[in-house]
């Protein structure tokens, strides 16, 4: 096998996230960008050599510095990749590759995406991927890395999700990985490969079983609609398993893709788990819905205008643009029979087959925000923490200072995964300190604000801050504040 393989993802370069804009303060410049990439593991076995370890890094083309002296987007990205494996603090392997992206797509880098691949005793490991940018900054990921033990029975490998637009490189590498576990809505092919080992010592060189690949609702286990597959083979020492799922009609959500295998009776023999998660939003025509049969559903019954209007408004953190377009004019003209065809389509196209349940599940968490979050003027949907709690969930984890010494008071919430993203804090301050309306002041979720002065802005409650630099705050609280954000707790 080749040691490290790097390609350019050329047909995901429409679909690049870039870094959203800095949303600073009138007269500060731009911050040069950081690379952002997602950085994933994959363990499998090789007969006579035991555990491999990919460490697959998709690097976003739009985080990307051109080179100094060019225009923007009319020059090649250039990185250099370093990828270290330590244990008990000594480095184990490492290897170091430069990266030469292709000319720019309309002005936008396209994604890169770089792969190695380790021959590794089982046991706990640390991994680093640091990304240096040649022409700009530079990023580090590190996290703990666990290499299990050969298995002493039938188990499958880890599930790699595949990207389906780009064929196998010719080294005979394996399929190029997707980056993360985000499906956007331009995404309609779901493609997985794995690998069974040791059925044929379970059951009998050659003897027939049962193979199966299904969609799972996240919280409920059960298979969705008919995103299930069956598949009778033979039983072998290694058994390549690949496949794909058609999910253009599959609703925005979450969902476990699961892959078993089940013996001549029926029984599970192994089995293995991958979490996704699918953003697909639905194009609305209004005429439409006059067609909508309501009749038995769960809004029939709901005929006040204002209840309807407020199931509506709290929608709107978890609608896109044209939804919310949709929900502000639905309140505003407070037509009942609209409001419910609406409200039954919005959930229905988030999932056809229990609308309702979903829509109540989501009341449970508006009026938890709204008891959490509300005052006196703004229902806690309406706030920035409501929202941000609605569209991501609940954090894993807040730090909330409401009486530093000359800081107002602020909270850092952290999530584990927040949408596409892993690892991401929103940091909340309150500068008129009376009410409970806690404003975002900065995230590192592509998309909402950003805001480099952050630390400043929160010790600026006694102390005007007119640099309009990104300065450390020298003061016991500013520390204090940096080290709750570098590792929440």
């Amino acid at each position: 096998m080749a040691s490290g393989v790097s390609l350019n993802i050329m047909p995901r370069s429409t679909r690049s996230v870039a870094l959203a804009p800095l949303l600073l303060l009138s007269g500060l410049t731009w911050a040069q960008p950081h690379p952002e990439a997602v950085v994933e593991t994959k363990s499998f076995f090789i007969p006579d050599k035991g555990p491999m370890v990919q460490v697959n890094t998709s690097i976003l083309g739009g985080s990307l510095q051109p080179p100094a002296g060019d225009g923007p987007g009319t020059a090649p990205a250039q990185l250099e990749v370093t990828t270290i494996i330590e244990r008990h603090g000594e480095v184990a392997d490492f290897r170091k590759t430069l990266l030469n992206g292709p000319p720019p797509i309309d002005g936008r880098s396209p994604d890169l995406f770089h792969q190695e691949r380790f021959t590794l005793s089982p046991g706990d490991y640390a991994l680093e991927v640091a990304i240096k940018d040649l022409n700009g900054r530079d990023t580090t990921y590190r996290m703990p890395l666990a290499v299990p033990a050969p298995p002493t029975g039938p188990a499958f490998s880890d599930i790699l999700l595949v990207n389906p637009d780009v064929p196998r490189p010719v080294d005979g590498s394996g399929p190029v990985p997707f980056s993360g576990t985000y499906f956007p809505d331009d995404v309609n092919t779901l493609a997985f490969y794995t690998e069974l080992y040791h059925m044929d010592e379970a059951l009998g060189n050659d003897s027939m079983y049962l193979l199966i690949s299904q969609l799972e609702e996240f919280e409920k286990h059960q298979v969705f609609g008919n995103f299930r597959r069956l598949t009778r083979t033979r039983a072998h020492a290694t058994e390549p398993l690949s496949g794909r799922f058609d999910i253009n009609d599959l609703p925005s959500g979450n969902y476990i893709l699961a892959i078993e295998a089940r013996d001549r009776n029926g029984d599970l023999v192994a089995r293995k788990e991958q979490f996704i998660q699918r953003n697909n939003p639905i194009s609305y025509d209004l005429n439409d819905t006059v067609h909508v049969g309501l009749s038995g559903t769960f809004v029939y019954p709901i005929n006040d205008p204002d209840t309807l209007a407020e199931y509506l408004s709290g929608m709107r953190p978890i609608a896109d643009d044209l939804e919310r377009h949709i929900i502000d004019q639905q309140v505003d003209e407070r037509d009942p029979e609209r409001m419910k065809r609406f409200l039954f389509s919005f959930w229905s196209n988030r999932n056809s087959f229990d609308p309702e349940g979903v829509f109540k599940a989501y009341e449970v968490q508006v009026d938890k925000v709204n008891k959490l979050f509300g005052t006196r003027i703004k229902r806690g949907y309406s706030t920035d923490r409501g929202r941000v709690w609605l569209k991501y969930g609940a954090p894993n984890s807040v730090t909330d200072r409401p009486a530093d010494q000359n800081a107002y008071p602020y909270q850092i919430w952290h999530y584990y995964r927040a949408g596409r993203y892993t690892n991401r804090r929103f940091v909340f301050y309150q500068p008129d300190l009376v009410t409970n309306d806690y404003e975002l002041l900065h995230s590192e979720v592509p998309g909402e604000i950003q805001n480099p002065r952050w630390n400043q802005l929160i010790h600026s409650r006694n102390t005007p801050q007119n640099n309009v630099d990104v300065a450390p705050v020298n003061s016991i609280s500013g520390e204090r504040l940096q080290e709750f954000y570098d590792d929440p707790r």
